[in-house]
């Protein structure tokens, strides 16, 4: 996959092109990005996708607690999976917002893509107050000879799938389905750092994980069956997101991985977690042999999530 940070060099031979932030690259994502190669093969082209950095909701801040689903970095690594040949990033601004949807169209898909056909979402808007959508894309398409797809909305479980439900389900708690929206398991990347080790005197050491990114998501406090990576390796894990109540009141939020069988120095190491199952919510325990005792039912929980084989490798 090539990417550009402009249209400066940019050459493409028979532009099969999409828009959009892509946050996640999730189901819906890829209902459009497969659209992009069978368009591809039909007409000899070369798929493009134009995206932009950082997040408008960043840029505006018009909601304070906006978190992102996947970093540039995460969404390039997801967009080379898919066997993408071109992704544009073009830096979000305030002053870039002010396009009319007119010079969007002019600006972006015709001098600098020289698009052969635009595929969209169902819902893709765009432009200064985004006023600009399907139809006058299909009127500005006719003008600079390209054509337009729109594509519908994918559906799971007969829910239409779109990032904002996925950062709603994480929030709630609800991995599974942001799973089966993203149709992977959402992750979070950080680095492990010492913690108080609590968790060590209770025969249950954790890894806090200080997350790479503020930006990301965090689902919601509880704990988890996660998968853990380090080191190129994955281990069952149980995670658990919160203020440690039963520990003392007013504790910041910790994100802390009990990876199960396992032994090993990893402090400073950089880790992924890999979320699949809400296991509880967050509670406090009247005593810490009773955190202890919640703490091992989690963990066999997990085991039984993982199976006894996965816990083993």
């Amino acid at each position: 996959m090539h990417i550009h940070r402009n249209f400066d060099h940019f050459q493409a031979q028979n532009p099969i092109v999409t828009i959009g932030m892509f946050d996640g690259v999730h189901a819906g994502h890829r209902s459009i990005l497969a659209q992009l190669h069978r368009l591809k093969r039909l007409h000899s082209g070369e798929s493009v996708l134009i995206t932009f950095d950082p997040h408008p909701q960043l840029v505006f801040r018009n909601n304070p607690n906006f978190g992102i689903l996947t970093t540039l970095e995460e969404k390039l690594a997801l967009l080379e999976q898919v066997h993408l040949d071109h992704c544009v990033i073009l830096p979000f601004t305030s002053e870039f917002s002010q396009l009319s949807g007119e010079e969007y169209i002019e600006t972006i898909l015709y001098k600098g893509t020289r698009a052969h056909t635009v595929v969209i979402g169902y819902d893709h808007n765009y432009g200064k107050h985004a006023s600009g959508d399907f139809a006058l894309m299909q009127r500005m398409g006719e003008h600079y000879h390209f054509a337009v797809e729109k594509i519908a909305a994918f559906d799971v479980h007969e829910t239409h799938v779109s990032s904002t439900k996925i950062r709603n389900a994480l929030r709630e708690g609800n991995v599974d389905s942001a799973k089966e929206f993203l149709t992977y398991a959402y992750s979070l990347a950080g680095t492990v750092v010492q913690g108080k080790q609590i968790g060590r005197t209770l025969g249950f050491p954790t890894a806090n994980i200080a997350p790479d990114s503020d930006l990301k998501i965090i689902p919601a406090t509880g704990v988890y069956a996660a998968w853990c990576e380090i080191d190129n390796k994955k281990h069952p894990t149980v995670v658990n997101i919160g203020t440690n109540p039963t520990i003392a009141q007013g504790l910041a939020q910790t994100i802390e991985a009990h990876i199960l069988d396992f032994s090993g120095d990893v402090y400073g190491k950089s880790a992924r977690l890999y979320f699949e199952k809400r296991l509880r919510s967050q509670e406090t325990f009247s005593s810490l042999e009773e955190l202890k005792t919640a703490i091992g039912r989690d963990c066999a929980q997990a085991r039984t999530f993982f199976g006894e084989t996965a816990c083993k490798l």
